[in-house]
């Protein structure tokens, strides 16, 4: 019989009985590399909660904020940070902006509204009650960007309309698969070019929060095409900072530009609860292998989320067809996956996040098939070539341990992920933001270290974290890449192979 309550001690007010523990222990970090996302909510917004979650395999921990207050929002990166210095890891914190929202108006009485299968239907841009024969989608330019015979979703595609002819008075709809329509529901134009920017006023406000938070990532909703990346990139620019954006992969428009997306991208999200509904159930699988694909194309890393485990939201097990989700978004080489209801309001967020993981891991001890992918075209590569050069020698000489990467920027240890070498890579950086943000890097453990003026020293440097930090012993080799001179940023150009504890011998 299944457990009716958590697995983890619960105290008397019903929450996780864990103590936050000293700095660096417990999680293995060389042996699942695929990264795991969480959202965090009111199941998880507790210091307890949190530490739980990042011994159990959290790496990111993602902020919705289509919910909440900005200063909520900033609090929960101040728990996030201080409960990360005292467990010693590097946790990124990634802030998905709402992005425009298109719903469905008020109803008489707050009721649900009746609509039958071939009736008509009129929507409006109007502010006015719901009834069956007519009621609001807030959308100013509706009459403007919907066409005769395209279809509108509604509440996640259950209720299906096709428009039969627009007006000054809005759209004239023929319900081609009707059910009970409550207020405030999602309003999806799957074949419409709509002319709402990706950014709205609350996604501005939320930016110049982030930056304040000094988040590590920000994911952005209702991507159409390159220029929302761009216009994006110089509203975080004008702040001050530099902060990499995740593009969230949900609309039709957005499948059709998917290239130029990336290009311009510093990440990706497979968002499957939208781009379900934009598309056709069958059609989703196929579109989530050719987003990881593409984004291993270019370089860059990318998230596979929704419904991952969303039956863990009530349920203390996932059921078999989630658990071979997980597995086949692991086998697809997905950077990391991600969590959202299950640790946000569900009633497992700790075991959701250690399930998430024993899958993970199980996976990944399988047998996986050679991932060879030429780099996208305007790649740097030498760079690529130095990384694919350390993938082949770690993987054909038994002797060799592991990757280690020097890196500012973080390009050299994303790079160094994305030929996917069956080794763990350590990518030392002297800058904390990129530190954390090598958190969403496939197989990277992230490392601390001060910037080197030498190769002696770098190699020194290797010998003191990797001995020093338990993650290497004397005698054990690597191969070390960078870039030289080490305090350049540029093409990666150096490969060393490396016995540690060697450094001793080199001059200082």
């Amino acid at each position: 019989m299944l457990p009716s309550r958590p697995l983890v001690p619960i105290r008397g007010d019903g929450r996780p009985e864990i103590r936050l523990g000293k700095a660096g222990a417990a999680l293995d970090w060389g042996m699942r590399r695929t990264k795991i996302v969480c959202t965090l909510g009111p199941a998880s917004l507790d210091p307890a909660v949190i530490a739980a979650m990042i011994r159990a395999g959290m790496d990111v921990a993602r902020l919705n904020t289509s919910h909440g207050t900005m200063e909520e929002h900033l609090g929960a990166i101040r728990m996030v940070r201080a409960v990360a210095e005292a467990e010693g890891r590097p946790i990124g914190v990634l802030m998905d902006l709402a992005g425009p929202k298109l719903r469905t108006g008020p109803t008489r009485s707050g009721l649900a509204i009746d609509l039958v299968q071939g009736a008509t239907v009129t929507l409006t841009a109007d502010h006015v009650e719901g009834t069956p024969e007519r009621f609001t989608v807030e959308y100013p330019h509706l009459t403007d960007d919907i066409g005769v015979g395209e279809h509108v979703l509604i509440n996640d595609g259950n209720i299906e309309l096709q428009v039969e002819s627009v007006s000054r008075d809005g759209l004239l709809c023929r319900v081609l698969v009707g059910g009970p329509l409550g207020p405030r529901k999602g309003v999806n134009f799957p074949s419409s070019a709509l002319t709402l920017p990706s950014l709205t006023d609350e996604d501005r406000l939320a930016v110049r929060a982030g930056v304040e938070g000094q988040v590590d990532f920000f994911a952005l909703s209702f991507v159409r095409d390159a220029h929302d990346i761009t216009r994006t990139r110089a509203l975080i620019s004008s702040l001050g900072a530099d902060t990499p954006i995740i593009a969230k992969i949900e609309r039709r428009q957005a499948v059709a530009n998917l290239d130029s997306i990336l290009a311009e991208a510093d990440g990706a999200m497979v968002a499957r609860g939208d781009l379900g509904v934009e598309l056709p159930p069958e059609q989703v699988p196929v579109e989530q292998r050719r987003i990881i694909n593409s984004a291993s194309q270019h370089m860059i890393p990318v998230i596979t989320a929704t419904q991952m485990l969303e039956s863990m939201v009530d349920s203390p097990r996932p059921t078999r067809a989630e658990s071979s989700d997980v597995a086949n978004a692991t086998w697809d080489l997905s950077d990391a996956l991600m969590l959202s209801q299950e640790t946000a309001v569900g009633r497992y967020p700790v075991e959701a996040v250690a399930m998430m993981d024993r899958i993970i891991r199980t996976a990944e001890a399988a047998a996986l098939p050679d991932h060879d992918r030429p780099p996208a075209v305007g790649a740097d590569d030498h760079s690529y070539v130095v990384a694919l050069a350390a993938r082949r020698i770690v993987e054909s000489d038994a002797n060799m341990k592991a990757i280690v990467c020097f890196t500012r920027s973080g390009y050299t240890a994303f790079l160094q992920s994305k030929v996917h070498p069956n080794a763990t890579i350590f990518a030392v950086t002297p800058v904390e933001a990129v530190f954390r943000r090598l958190s969403l890097a496939r197989g990277v453990v992230p490392l601390l270290g001060p910037l080197v003026d030498s190769s002696e020293k770098m190699l020194r440097l290797v010998d003191e974290l990797l001995i020093g930090g338990g993650h290497l012993g004397r005698g054990e080799e690597v191969v070390v890449v960078a870039s030289l001179p080490v305090q350049a940023r540029g093409t990666t150009n150096f490969l060393k192979l490396h016995r540690a504890g060697e450094s001793e011998g080199y001059g200082s």
